[in-house]
């Protein structure tokens, strides 16, 4: 039937048989067109098969075309954007279209009287042009013989997602990896393309500080999952592990849920929460930052991590005693919570939180921080100004709800005598002076670095303003913060915010000094709030106390939630748009930093949870090389399973489409990102509930898996880096985001719970996972099995993400000087400081020291010798060694606290 043909990518002609006439004929003389389009199921086919000679046909007065098509993988495949837009073999026949038009009256045929017709997937392809507004106009009739592109009247054969999954797994079965941004460049690679037929199976410096919190699952998993926050019994428990194999896949259930239910009484509903807080941490956190962290010091470099081991009584709240350091932890430390608001902490919070800002300051500085064996502040005790403060400010209820309602009242005292303009690209801004702990800061809020992403421009890059605003823009008050969900139990730790699309803007929080001055390092602070919530504008991440340390400190607003992320197949939305944003807002710092005294040159990115994932995305996109020298990541990273990520390009165009469709948009219409757009109440897009959002990889941002970014040295390794977590990681977030935590809870729950892991994170191993995290607790008392829980949970989600991505960055680094410290929160932000009567001393002088060592680390200061190397490469017997950030004891170094966590049982899984 096919007659003997030669096969070859190079077939796009056509054939044409005309009666042999007078060429100079006139148009009244030029004779119809007939345009055949072969059949073949889109798979084979030829206008070389014998009876598709049109030599006869033409003999009826009119001139015959018959034209070449790709078909089969190579004319159909759909990559997921507008190089490779799917369809091509309908392009192919538009194309020969367009030139019968042309040069048809060569041959004597009249361009105007064009009748395409085909039969069986000719005829399919007939009615494609038909649809298809690209062929409109280009010929007169049609004839269908045998075929259309109508099916179900509901959804197509083949969508977008089902047809880019096909692409992705014809990729991997050719050996191009699926999930690299450039797996279509490696399809096309393939030299012989009979294969497409059938199946076929740099040296840098870099300092390195990693860590996580002692129990960093805890608080996530009663925010993620509503089942936490209610009755709880082993039911639940293995109902939210199953879930998350959902999300994560290849979690093996029964064995994350034996390991994290053993010692556990799994008729307890607090040890099954406590167990499944546990094993969401690591999960999610503890085990990816330490694997990170040690794959990278194995290659020779120096890297240090911390272990966070020390919270503010303020988290008792979230179910974080003084046993359990929940996730973000460290945060007040960082952010010096205990300096601004020392009412709210004790002196133990205040010192300590010096000495955390300090830590941290000092390796953004690369300055040697000294200390002894003994827990010894740079400050000293810190001199509490009374002034600072009315009566009505100490009025505070210990309650950590009331804190944040009041916080606003204790943040600072305003200079109402100056005001400060600066002039910059996106127009003239008019800051204030702020009097904060005996220090004149210049605060400068709501300034705008972008078009508002409306209309057109929703799901899609951030466009920089088009030209500066005409008027002052009035930096002395708070502007809009992104769409998202606040929820009742967090409006009043967020504050009194509004939400608008129109969000993108920054704050800028610099010392008063002279123009004259040399410029200051600049500290680029990126939120957390599981990039589905948060704010610039949330009262514990104002940074006027962190700025008293030399530096300029500038925080970003950046879309989350499906405004943020949601990834629609194509280059208007690339996806990880909140991504895109941060880019944009660090490109805004470089270009205008100095008018505000900060060097563009000498600024380190920072931020916690999904701040913390955002920085490591940075570190891995090629988009961001260049504009950053030093990072600091709290609690979080974006590494998981390191076959695949926990959303690919296909599972989030799913994901999109899913959202069109339950917008009444429809989903295999061309134009359905259009509807989306079109919908006039951003509200609309936001989900019930707390949810974590993930970005995409395989995309322009992400074109790599972490694993293989840092193997193949594609990423931004001429950065230096502090990478951390806290103690306790978990026992919060599990609260907050795995409902069986707020419930009655039992070993059913704890390993439901593990297998709702293993679907998001991709984790085959949840049965040794489980069996890991329950084996040294009894089972049937319910207070032990959630903290089980609260540990995996903190160590995958946070704990282990950071320290693997350190780890990987200390191997794949040359070798340098480095601190290993971590602490953030509040500490960093100075609240003890300025909310003295609600922190302890100790509060007081931590988030002094960490705020000194954030903005040392950003002023290119070392540490020195007495903070131990993550990995010593020197010594074959050495373990890795991590610094116990506590006020307490800050001599006490932990060695391999993570050798049967993240170096074991999560060993495969990263």
């Amino acid at each position: 039937m096919m007659g003997k043909l030669t096969t070859s990518e190079d077939c796009l002609v056509l054939n044409i048989w005309a009666a042999n006439g007078d060429k100079s004929a006139s148009k009244l003389q030029l004779k119809p067109v007939m345009y055949w389009i072969y059949g073949g199921a889109l798979t084979i086919g030829s206008v070389f098969q014998k009876f598709y000679n049109g030599s006869v046909l033409a003999t009826n007065d009119v001139v015959i075309v018959s034209v070449n098509y790709r078909i089969g993988q190579l004319g159909f495949l759909y990559g997921g954007d507008q190089t490779a837009p799917g369809n091509l073999g309908f392009y192919d026949q538009l194309l020969g279209l367009k030139w019968v038009r042309e040069n048809i009256h060569q041959f004597g045929g009249d361009k105007d009287q064009i009748t395409i017709f085909g039969e069986s997937a000719g005829s399919m392809s007939v009615s494609a042009h038909l649809l298809s507004p690209l062929s409109k106009g280009l010929f007169k009739r049609a004839i269908l013989q045998s075929g259309t592109e109508m099916f179900h009247k509901d959804r197509p054969i083949l969508g977008t997602v089902e047809a880019l999954s096909k692409a992705k797994e014809t990729a991997r079965k050719m050996g191009c990896e699926p999930y690299e941004h450039k797996w279509l460049d490696c399809l096309r690679a393939i030299e012989d393309p009979n294969l497409f037929l059938e199946p076929t199976e740099g040296d840098v410096d870099v300092d390195v500080m990693a860590g996580a919190t002692k129990d960093e699952g805890h608080m996530l998993a009663i925010s993620h999952f509503p089942q936490m926050r209610s009755e709880f019994n082993k039911n639940k428990f293995h109902e939210l592990i199953e879930l998350q194999r959902e999300i994560y896949h290849n979690i093996d259930v029964q064995k994350v849920s034996d390991y994290y239910l053993q010692n556990r009484d799994p008729e307890n509903p607090h040890d099954l929460k406590q167990a499944f807080g546990q094993l969401f941490g690591d999960m999610l956190m503890v085990c990816p930052t330490y694997e990170f962290a040690k794959r990278f010091a194995k290659s020779g470099r120096d890297v240090y991590f911390y272990r966070f081991n020390y919270q503010t009584n303020r988290f008792a709240m979230f179910g974080c005693d003084e046993h359990t350091i929940c996730h973000a932890a460290d945060l007040p430390y960082v952010f010096g919570d205990p300096i601004r608001t020392p009412q709210m902490f004790t002196e133990t919070d205040y010192d300590f939180s010096l000495e955390v800002m300090k830590i941290w300051t000092n390796f953004a500085k690369n300055m040697h921080v000294c200390h002894g064996a003994s827990s010894q502040y740079i400050y000293g005790k810190p001199v509490r100004n009374p002034q600072m403060f009315t009566e009505t400010d100490y009025n505070f209820s210990l309650d950590v709800m009331k804190m944040w309602t009041n916080f606003a009242k204790n943040m600072c005292v305003c200079d109402e005598s100056n005001s400060v303009v600066v002039n910059t690209s996106s127009g003239g801004v008019r800051g204030q002076t702020l009097n904060v702990v005996n220090h004149k800061i210049n605060q400068f809020l709501n300034i705008p670095y972008a078009e508002p992403p409306v209309g057109p421009l929703r799901f899609s890059p951030p466009q920089p303003l088009k030209t500066p605003k005409k008027d002052i823009i009035d930096g002395t008050l708070p502007g809009n913060s992104c769409i998202q969900p606040v929820m009742e139990a967090w409006e009043k730790a967020m504050g009194d915010i509004t939400t608008s699309e129109d969000c993108l803007v920054l704050n800028i929080w610099t010392p008063h000094v002279e123009n004259n001055s040399p410029l200051k390092a600049v500290m680029f602070f990126i939120y957390g709030g599981g990039l589905s919530m948060g704010s610039i504008y949330q009262k514990m991440n104002n940074a006027s106390a962190l700025a008293t340390n030399d530096v300029v400190v500038v925080s970003v607003n950046y879309r989350v939630g499906p405004l943020g992320f949601l990834y629609g197949g194509d280059e208007t939305s690339p996806g990880n748009l909140g991504f895109y944003d941060q880019l944009l807002g660090l490109k805004w710092v470089r270009k205008n930093i100095h008018l505000f005294g900060g060097d563009k040159d000498e600024i380190t990115i920072f931020g916690i949870s999904a701040g913390s994932w955002s920085v490591s995305a940075h570190i891995l996109s090629p988009l961001s090389k260049g504009l950053f020298k030093r990072a600091i990541m709290e609690s979080g990273a974006v590494m998981y399973n390191k076959d695949r990520p926990a959303l690919s390009t296909v599972e989030g165009l799913q994901k999109a489409k899913d959202l069109a469709k339950s917008l009444n948009c429809d989903e295999y219409d061309y134009k359905w990102l259009d509807c989306l757009r079109a919908i006039e109440d951003p509200n609309l897009f936001i989900g019930a509930g707390i949810s974590l959002t993930h970005p995409v990889f395989g995309t322009q941002f992400l074109p790599l898996l972490p694993q293989k970014a840092v193997e193949n040295n594609l990423y931004n390794s001429d950065i230096e880096l502090i990478a951390g977590v806290t103690k306790d990681e978990g026992p919060m977030l599990a609260v907050m985001l795995i409902p069986e935590m707020r419930a009655h809870f039992t070993v059913e729950s704890f390993k439901k719970a593990v297998n709702d892991f293993s679907v998001e994170y991709r984790n085959k191993y949840a049965d040794q996972v489980s069996d890991y995290y329950l084996k040294s607790i009894d089972t049937t008392n319910e207070s032990q099995l959630r903290g089980a829980l609260s540990a995996l949970y903190g160590d995958l989600l946070l704990t282990c993400p950071t320290y693997h991505f350190a780890k990987q960055f200390a191997k794949n680094v040359c070798t340098g000087d480095t601190v290993c410290h971590g602490a953030d929160g509040a500490f960093v932000f100075g609240l003890p400081l300025i909310n003295q009567q609600m922190f302890t001393e100790t509060d007081y002088d931590f988030s002094i020291e960490i705020m000194k060592i954030w903005t040392d680390f950003a002023k290119n200061r070392k540490a020195n010798n007495v903070w131990p190397k993550l990995i010593d490469i020197s010594d074959a017997n050495s373990v890795p060694k991590v610094k116990d950030l506590n006020p307490n004891d800050m001599s006490l170094v932990l060695d391999n606290p993570y050798g049967s966590t993240c170096d074991g049982i999560w060993n495969n899984y990263f």
